[in-house]
């Protein structure tokens, strides 16, 4: 009998994790989402010179004015070619020890530790698959009409290859004082002074950290700052204990890089945490041995969000408050569906904050149960790579929204605790036009260091709209 290929075995693994997660799921409350889409584009502000600002819970102001800054172009775009890629300047900082460099370009960075903080900047193109490439990527025969049979979005899961369509390059080490240069510079190009800084989590290396930063810049999108902080996680499930262990040997170069930027960053920037998964560890607990910052708004963190936690529930509790008090808003997203999660406490013989049985609520934390709208396979990464968390995501960060101001919320109490929240709706989706030409939308070119190339590109439009990517 012929012995079955390797392709042919993995296909049908993977087909039956899927069938036994569609079996150990909640049921979705949406099957079905609402089309309501709004379309900015940024060429709308030539008709806004010499206007008077029409009342915020107008049709106008929605349709004209509300998005004229959080949908402004990026000032890290530095190409794109519309509809095909988009390459993004992602400045980093890790503890990560560098592999090889030439004194200037061609670091790599590997996950060997190092207590020491360094700094840099790459480039991170973002390229989308054709619908005939994610096609022509489904397998043949039985699998693929299994495969076929699956929800759209774990259709896109399971074949996409992200890793195909994503390249990191010029990987430059910077001096401190050159980092904070060119973040400064990008703080002050960007139109509501603000900064995304994100920690990656469990089983990520250096640039998988950088892309996916650039990829929620893209989708969600965030048009400031960007910073990825990336820590030496060892890779592999076989060394998720040694992560835990490479967190707490983390945590001085962590807490020298919040110092780091506190001081150097402009009074009144707008700084934005967000954590995914065991990362969460990390940041919540340098934050709990950080001064507590009180009185000074100007350098408190504008938005600390904690996504899928993976920290233990007592952990969470007793660090909390500490977390909260340097955060004008903090939000912890979760999915009781969470398989990473689940599978996390039976290791850790505790229940994780991201996915707790009964959430975890704290005065001042709006927590977030996003079970009811995720769609993927493992319910670890909605936070990314699902349109309508990222949609919830951006009224966070760049509308600095809470949980009671956004209408897809609804209220769910806990008996003797407090309240948490639920996905009630689908979110409004957002499309949007970009321009990058200070002749159509008054920005300047802050995204390009070179005037000619500037030039040539603003003859063109990109439209990064929400894109079709694995969930």
């Amino acid at each position: 009998m012929e012995r079955p290929t390797t392709s042919y075995i993995y296909w049908t693994a993977c087909c039956a994790l899927l069938l036994l997660s569609t079996g150990c799921r909640l049921p979705k409350l949406f099957l079905t989402p609402t089309e309501n889409v709004l379309i900015y584009d940024t060429s709308y502000e030539q008709d806004l010179v010499g206007q008077t600002e029409p009342d915020p819970d107008s049709l106008e102001y929605d349709f004209r004015w509300r998005y004229r800054d959080s949908l402004a172009e990026p000032v890290t775009v530095e190409d794109y070619s519309e509809g095909q890629f988009s390459k993004w300047r992602v400045l980093f900082a890790t503890n990560r020890n560098p592999q090889r460099s030439d004194g200037v370009r061609n670091v790599s960075f590997q996950n060997e530790y190092s207590e020491n903080l360094r700094y840099g900047r790459c480039s991170v193109t973002l390229t989308e698959p054709t619908e005939e490439e994610l096609k022509a990527a489904r397998p043949d025969g039985f699998l693929g009409k299994l495969v076929g049979a699956l929800p759209q979005p774990w259709q896109h899961e399971v074949i996409f290859d992200e890793a195909k369509y994503t390249s990191v390059e010029n990987v430059t080490p910077l001096p401190d004082s050159d980092f904070y240069s060119q973040l400064n510079a990008n703080i002050e190009a960007s139109r509501q002074k603000d900064v995304l800084v994100f920690v990656h989590g469990f089983n990520v290396d250096f640039e998988s950290s950088v892309s996916r930063l650039a990829q929620i810049a893209r989708d969600m999108p965030f048009n400031g700052a960007i910073v990825s902080y990336s820590w030496p996680s060892q890779g592999g499930v076989e060394n998720y204990q040694r992560d835990g262990e490479v967190i707490d040997d983390s945590i001085d170069p962590f807490m020298q890089f919040l110092d780091d930027l506190k001081a150097n960053v402009p009074a009144g920037s707008k700084v934005n945490l967000v954590v995914h998964s065991m990362g969460n560890r990390l940041v919540m607990r340098s934050l709990s041995r950080l001064n507590p910052i009180s009185g000074e708004p100007d350098i408190r963190f504008e938005n600390i969000v904690l996504c899928a936690p993976d920290v233990g529930v007592d952990e969470f509790k007793r660090l909390g408050d500490d977390v909260i008090e340097q955060a004008n808003r903090t939000t912890l997203y979760r999915c009781l569906n969470d398989s990473a999660l689940i599978a996390s406490s039976y290791k850790n013989g505790e229940e994780r904050a991201g996915a707790s049985l009964a959430p975890v609520v704290m005065e001042g934390l709006d927590t977030v149960e996003c079970a009811v709208i995720d769609t993927s396979i493992l319910g670890h990464s909605y936070y990314g790579s699902n349109p309508h968390m990222l949609r919830d995501l951006f009224c966070v960060v760049k509308e600095g929204k809470g949980a009671s101001e956004r209408p897809w919320m609804k209220k769910q109490k806990l008996p003797w605790q407090g309240h948490y929240w639920i996905i009630s709706d689908w979110p409004v989706q957002l499309q949007w036009a970009w321009h990058f030409d200070q002749n159509k939308t008054g920005i300047l070119q802050a995204g390009f260091e070179d005037p000619e190339k500037s030039a040539n590109l603003s003859r063109h439009t990109v439209e990064l709209l929400p894109h079709k990517r694995a969930q």
